[in-house]
């Protein structure tokens, strides 16, 4: 006959029991931890990386349609004008000369690693304009770039180079570009 044994598991069992599924457990936790790290780095790279390349996109439209730009001299804010060309040419009857008058956008990084756009309008004169940003400019809506901590545009010409250097958390980005004024008065 048969006999059943009905005692169950010991306390030693339980125990070792215990530690297998503790060191399991923890074990699937720390690889878990470490994806998700991983993820939210490559996710921070990649948002840098996509938001340097629309900064770039945005800089170098403007810069090519403008017709002429300027570096300050701290060789941090860059002035792009664009000035309505003259015509020297008599016009046919009937056509009137433009009104229109030159604007500018002054691109300038800030202390707090953010870059900034203002465009001032109705420029009368721009070889004598003063008009120019101010900290009370810097503002949400003229915020074009967060967690740019260097931006260096030179000019050289009708070409213009610029370089930006981005940081978020751990993860950092550097880009460089260069671009042609299209329409460049000298």
């Amino acid at each position: 006959m048969l006999r059943k044994d009905h005692r169950g598991i010991t306390f030693v069992e339980l125990l070792i029991a215990i530690a297998i599924s503790t060191i399991i457990v923890a074990a699937a936790t720390m690889f878990l931890s470490s994806a998700h790290k991983g993820y939210n780095n490559a996710s921070a790279n990649i948002d840098l990386q996509s938001e340097s390349q629309v900064l770039m996109e945005q800089l170098g439209m403007w810069i090519m349609e403008g017709n002429r730009v300027q570096v300050d001299a701290s060789g941090t804010k860059l002035t792009i004008y664009q000035i309505p060309r003259t015509v020297t040419t008599p016009l046919p009857d009937g056509v009137l000369p433009s009104t229109e008058q030159a604007s500018k956008r002054v691109i300038w990084i800030s202390g707090n690693n953010k870059l900034y756009m203002r465009k001032f309008t109705g420029i009368a004169d721009p070889d004598s304009d003063t008009t120019d940003v101010t900290t009370s400019d810097e503002i949400q809506a003229n915020c074009i770039g967060e967690y740019v901590t260097t931006f260096d545009p030179t000019v050289d010409g009708a070409k213009v180079t610029v370089s930006l250097k981005m940081k978020c958390g751990k993860q950092k980005y550097e880009i460089k570009n260069e671009f042609k004024v299209r329409n460049a008065l000298m």
